[in-house]
């Protein structure tokens, strides 16, 4: 296995496939394969995707979504024969098109997983323990490459889950792109009334559970957010009309 981009999730599966016995390659920068070396989550680094993918069976991108796509094509110049590609990303439509067109065996995947956390540091082998894992299979992704992914989602503790790449950015929408914009916009309310921002502190665990998601990355969620905006809008509009019934 080779894991491209070491942070939260890729970090994540880095550490659940070694506990599970694969040897793990990971990609990044100097400082963060030091750090996944150091914690023993992989079995060794190399600098460029392109190693990885001459030598992987599998090669996961677990990096933003316009890195992704950047990767993917860069992997697909070096792939040897017989690699399957996957991805861990949280919009699936743009990134299965492009393996389409590129020839990969490809099979896009979302593990329902994670935390507020970023980075290696925020990794943690248990995370994908019984959550679910949406594959996504392109059209050379069907076989042997999603019978691969299936494997690996199991190792790392997850439930694998099949869809079409238009079913699940149109799910994740609702289940998770607009539950990160009522978070943000939550906390940012409370924090624009004066007497409210006063006394945060009093709040109880409903109030913390609902704006946990608050505290994720922003730049990388606007990414997320841009990429399934169609969804993501038809969500949000959802959303507010059962809002105003339930007033």
């Amino acid at each position: 296995m080779a894991i491209v981009g070491l942070g939260l999730i890729g970090g994540s599966l880095a550490r659940a496939l070694t506990r599970a016995g694969y040897p793990v390659v990971g990609v990044d920068r100097p400082a963060v394969r030091r750090r996944a070396r150091a914690a023993r989550a992989v079995a060794r680094t190399v600098a460029r995707p392109e190693e990885a993918a001459r030598s992987a069976d599998v090669l996961v991108l677990a990096a933003p979504p316009s890195v992704n796509l950047r990767l993917l094509r860069r992997v697909a110049r070096r792939a040897r024969s017989g690699l399957v590609v996957t991805d861990v990303g949280s919009v699936k439509a743009p990134i299965v098109r492009e393996a389409d067109r590129l020839g990969l065996a490809f099979v896009g995947g979302h593990p329902m997983a994670g935390n507020e956390g970023s980075g290696f540091r925020a990794s943690e082998a248990g995370v994908f323990r019984g959550r679910s894992w949406i594959l996504c299979p392109g059209r050379r992704g069907a076989g042997r490459a999603l019978a691969a992914v299936r494997r690996l989602a199991r190792a790392a503790g997850a439930r694998p889950v099949r869809m079409d790449a238009a079913e699940h950015d149109r799910v994740v929408a609702f289940l998770s792109h607009v539950p990160q914009l009522v978070s943000w916009a939550l906390l940012d309310a409370a924090r624009a009334d004066p007497l409210a921002v006063r006394r945060l502190t009093v709040a109880g665990p409903g109030f913390a559970g609902m704006t946990r998601l608050a505290a994720s990355p922003p730049g990388l969620w606007r990414e997320i957010l841009a990429e399934n905006r169609r969804e993501t809008d038809r969500a949000l509009a959802g959303f507010l009309r059962a809002l105003r019934r339930r007033r």
